[in-house]
């Protein structure tokens, strides 16, 4: 149960709060603590372990509202700040968990370092969001929230409402962003054969493989290839540790930008120079 009323802020924050610089923070935490009138509140997660249920949510809408309210660019920036600061304390911390976390009894793990319930948690709705569509993801909440109104939740019941709402089975997506660890760190190599103009891509998954988490994440991608003569784009889905990609091109690649709307912002991504 959250207690939204206990929200308070210091005169100073109070006083800038129309300040660009500073406002956000203001904002942020105003909006966080209102979600939890729906995420805590009107559905609470079961245990400690599902914590993310209650506090990844309002953290996501902390940024939905600055969508609402500033534009895309501002949602962006926020989940995009909310993934940085995830992957720099998993590098850190000793006590690295799930989203749904198999040690919930140890609530030091959840609130003295709250990267990943929060902050991954935010970031990781925004990709489930991109991954069934914008649609599919606002009729699973409603589903999720009706039906479970004024009662205890579990992951499964967020991936049920999902996946009616959007017709996909999302088992391998909660698998390896809420039960698993870790991230994806993408090495992509490029050569380009001008004889048959052709862009080679071999995408490598380089993180280390945890207990937990999938050997390699599935992570559907979309791809921007310039070349001098224009811009073709192309989507590719990874689902091993090592995979090549082909092109036929109209000219040789001059840059290649991958995931260019950050629909995956929880990830490492290395791209090697263009080679033969």
């Amino acid at each position: 149960m959250e207690n939204i009323t206990a929200t308070t802020m210091a005169d100073t924050e109070i006083m800038l709060i129309n300040n660009p610089l500073f406002g956000g923070n203001v904002q942020d935490l105003v909006s966080h603590e209102l979600a939890h009138s729906w995420f805590g509140d009107l559905v609470t997660c079961k245990n400690w372990g599902e914590l993310w249920l209650n506090e990844g949510f309002a953290t996501f809408m902390e940024a939905a509202y600055r969508e609402k309210a500033q534009g895309r660019r501002a949602y962006i920036f926020k989940i995009l700040g909310d993934a940085e600061q995830f992957k720099a304390s998993d590098a850190v911390t000793q006590k690295r968990h799930g989203l749904f976390n198999r040690n919930g009894a140890d609530t030091s793990s959840l609130f003295d370092i709250p990267f990943t319930t929060y902050n991954k948690g935010g970031a990781v709705l925004h990709t489930l969001r991109e991954q069934i569509s914008n649609d599919a993801f606002w009729r699973g909440v409603n589903i999720y929230l009706n039906r479970h109104k004024y009662a205890n939740v579990e992951t499964p019941d967020l991936r049920k409402a999902m996946e009616e709402a959007s017709g996909n089975d999302l088992g391998w997506f909660f698998d390896q962003w809420v039960y698993g660890l870790g991230y994806p760190k993408i090495q992509i190599k490029r050569s380009y054969v001008p004889s048959s103009r052709t862009l080679t891509l071999t995408v490598t998954q380089t993180q280390k493989h945890e207990k937990f988490s999938p050997s390699a994440f599935r992570i559907p991608l979309d791809l921007e290839i310039q070349t001098a003569r224009g811009t073709t784009a192309e989507k590719i889905e990874i689902t091993s540790r090592t995979q090549t990609f082909k092109f036929k091109l109209n000219a040789r690649p001059t840059k290649l930008v991958v995931d260019k709307d950050e629909k995956v912002p929880i990830k490492d991504v290395k791209i090697l120079p263009l080679g033969r």
